[in-house]
């Protein structure tokens, strides 16, 4: 079964200190000036926001010794079986804020570079938790943290296998280009494990853990719970 799950805009985030943190801000103390231009390319991220989730939920099935689900998505990489080790279940998701947002955010970069930025950074958290929302709306627990295509062993080309099964092209307007880049931008895919919360997201095995502008920074770029 499908399910999607749509968002209005008067839906309440608190976007501002997941925004700071994409910015990589830590204690500094911003200006008035700089105060105003992060809130008002916050609300217009809120304004031109269209976001929208898909998911699905697998029962888990031990197919040779390694944990898989009746859907055409390989599991078989050593992260996701360490993921859904224990799990019972498992929750693929998908979420867009949608073109209307790329379109605004294309008209900033060519003459506002500042709030582009910005825009970029909230769109960025905005997504996130419209994902997060859509999991905590389930009526299931515990969940692991949400596991994304192209990092620690798993390809960015899962990405299309992931997106195929949900449908996501038909039911929310998120496809793929060639390079295996979503569109709309502003999207994020991952697969979660239902009936497990002792695996906690970590820098281990990023493939950008020696050169990460995050932890230069002593901070990360998801969020700890």
């Amino acid at each position: 079964m499908f399910f999607v799950f749509c968002f209005f805009k008067g839906g309440a985030f608190v976007l501002r200190e997941e925004t700071l943190r994409y910015l990589r801000y830590s204690d500094q103390t911003l200006t008035e000036e700089h105060d105003e231009l992060i809130d008002s390319a916050i609300a217009e991220v809120i304004a031109y926001a269209a976001p929208r989730t898909v998911h699905r939920i697998f029962d888990l099935k031990n197919k040779n010794g390694l944990l898989a689900v009746d859907a055409e998505i390989d599991l078989h990489f050593a992260d996701l079986q360490k993921l859904l080790a224990g799990c019972v279940s498992c929750l693929l998701i998908a979420g867009t804020l949608g073109i209307p947002l790329d379109q605004r955010m294309r008209y900033y970069a060519s003459f506002d570079m500042a709030k582009y930025v910005i825009m970029d950074a909230a769109a960025s958290a905005l997504v996130e938790e419209t994902c997060d929302l859509l999991q905590v709306s389930l009526p299931f627990s515990p969940l692991t943290f949400r596991f994304s295509p192209g990092y620690g062993d798993v390809p960015i080309t899962l990405q299309k296998q992931l997106l195929m099964v949900l449908d996501a092209g038909r039911r929310i307007g998120l496809t793929l280009t060639p390079t295996m880049l979503m569109t709309p931008q502003k999207s994020i895919s991952g697969i979660v494990g239902i009936g497990r919360d002792n695996v906690k997201k970590t820098c281990s095995g990023c493939l950008r853990h020696n050169n990460c502008e995050y932890r230069r920074n002593n901070t990360v770029c998801y969020q700890i719970k």
